[in-house]
């Protein structure tokens, strides 16, 4: 019995030497996902309605992101991650004002003359993204686990002949390069949108211009909310996707990315040009960042939208951090994540992740990115920034492993 309080009473000794990680690691519970969290904690009271969409009162997270449900005007929505959910407000804010412009008279007029002529306008070109949640770990969530899906090369974004030939893809480009949003995105009420604009405008003769008029508050105002200030609306509006691809190569293979790596991440299909642009675009804004070949290599895999999008806004939070500090040297992989290592050897993990929960998975992936950290050489510290809340829970136990958390970090790097 003496023998067993001296073993407990060695082990208490220890664990308050090593700063109380090891007594701190075994005393947390794990979290249980999925978790039930009210809308107003995860999201400001301006994202969580608007003109024409309104988000439930309550979310789902498996501890890594939350998948929100959405009434709008144009039927249900669920999205998963606020990443992409930012990306779906600003195409509906398009959409309020895309109906302003159909019910203008230069519309009308523009639209009678489509009717009257032989060309019919397409629809139907996307795919509705909003499914149903048949696993309790999101796409993103299996990002964290290592657990990949077959990446597919067949590209949707190289246009119909006849669109091309009448201009109607090119109108399409510009006018969502006015609204700020991605011309080639998957939400179909968008699509069916831009492409009656569009057509109004190849068929018809409706002006880029004409159509802005209709708008109360002036033409040409960027609605969209991509994550990024800079919508390159100028680029994408004129370049099509060929020149879009090509560019894009050019710019990769001059911050050193292999031409294999190059090529996956272009030929991924659930990257589209724009998402790929932003990508390429926010990589490339940090030229002293060595190694952006392992960010690439990680992108490749995406394996469905909401991870793309996922990669592309963690790509500008990457850009943000590295523009504010200036101290970064290059990226390292640790276990199949990307990460920075600045030139004093401190480690910064940043992810636009929605509620951090210290479920076995996550414990899991903390443990095995931990460990990879470990053995690289020069370490002087860890930093853990998500653009979320991270629960006491899981808090407690990053910290015992020598992680300093901080959380909002998209307000933290966009502060003067």
């Amino acid at each position: 019995m003496l023998r067993n309080l001296r073993s407990i009473f060695l082990c208490l000794v220890i664990a308050l030497a090593l700063g109380g990680s090891v007594f701190t690691s075994a005393a947390l519970s794990q979290e249980t996902a999925p978790i039930l969290l009210q809308t107003s904690d995860v999201l400001s009271r301006e994202l969580i309605s608007g003109s024409n969409y309104s988000v439930k009162p309550t979310v789902i997270s498996d501890g890594f992101i939350c998948t929100y449900d959405l009434n709008t005007l144009y039927g249900p929505l669920r999205v998963e991650s606020k990443a992409l959910l930012m990306k779906r407000i600003g195409e509906l804010n398009a959409l309020t004002q895309i109906e302003q412009i159909k019910g203008s008279s230069a519309y009308m007029n523009a639209f009678k003359q489509v009717a009257a002529g032989p060309i019919k306008t397409a629809e139907g070109l996307a795919t509705d993204p909003a499914g149903t949640v048949t696993n309790v770990v999101s796409g993103i969530g299996q990002l964290f686990s290592n657990v990949s899906s077959a990446v597919t090369s067949d590209s949707s974004y190289k246009g119909n002949v006849m669109d091309s030939a009448l201009g109607q893809a090119n109108y399409k480009r510009q006018y969502a390069a006015q609204f700020g949003v991605d011309p080639y995105s998957s939400y179909e009420p968008l699509q069916k949108a831009l492409n009656d604009l569009s057509w109004a405008a190849a068929a018809g003769g409706l002006t880029v211009k004409a159509a802005f008029m209709a708008i109360p508050g002036g033409a040409g105002i960027a609605v969209g909310a991509t994550g990024s200030a800079d919508t390159l609306s100028g680029l994408l509006g004129e370049k099509t996707p060929a020149e879009v691809a090509s560019m894009n190569q050019a710019t990769l293979a001059g911050l050193g990315v292999s031409n294999a790596s190059i090529q996956s991440f272009l030929y991924n299909s659930h990257f589209d040009p724009y998402e790929q642009t932003l990508l390429v675009k926010a990589l490339a804004g940090m030229p002293a960042v060595a190694n952006c070949g392992i960010y690439i290599d990680k992108a490749a895999g995406a394996f469905e939208e909401s991870v793309a999008v996922f990669l592309r806004t963690r790509a500008q939070l990457l850009n943000q951090y590295a523009a504010k500090t200036g101290n970064v040297q290059r990226f390292v992989d640790a276990n199949g994540i990307p990460v920075f290592q600045t030139v004093n050897g401190k480690i910064i993990a940043i992810f636009p992740l929605d509620y951090i929960a210290w479920t076995p998975n996550f414990a899991r992936k903390a443990d095995a990115v931990s460990a990879a950290i470990k053995q690289m050489p020069g370490v002087t510290g860890k930093e853990f920034w998500v653009t979320g809340k991270v629960s006491p829970v899981a808090r407690k136990a990053m910290e015992a492993k020598g992680w300093k958390v901080e959380e909002r970090a998209d307000l933290k790097l966009s502060a003067r």
